[in-house]
């Protein structure tokens, strides 16, 4: 499946990006692999 995630930063426009995950829980965890400090939330979308 893919799933989309969008990333909110302060500050700035939302970073938006695809990815192949097997389940929703490896969605979630490459999302959070990839916060920073500047990214106050992120949502994902199962496409």
């Amino acid at each position: 499946m893919l799933a989309r995630i969008v990333y909110y930063r302060l500050n700035s426009i939302p970073e938006e990006e695809i990815i192949a995950a097997n389940k929703i829980e490896k969605a979630i965890e490459m999302a959070e692999k990839k916060l920073r400090n500047d990214i106050v939330e992120f949502e994902i979308e199962i496409i």
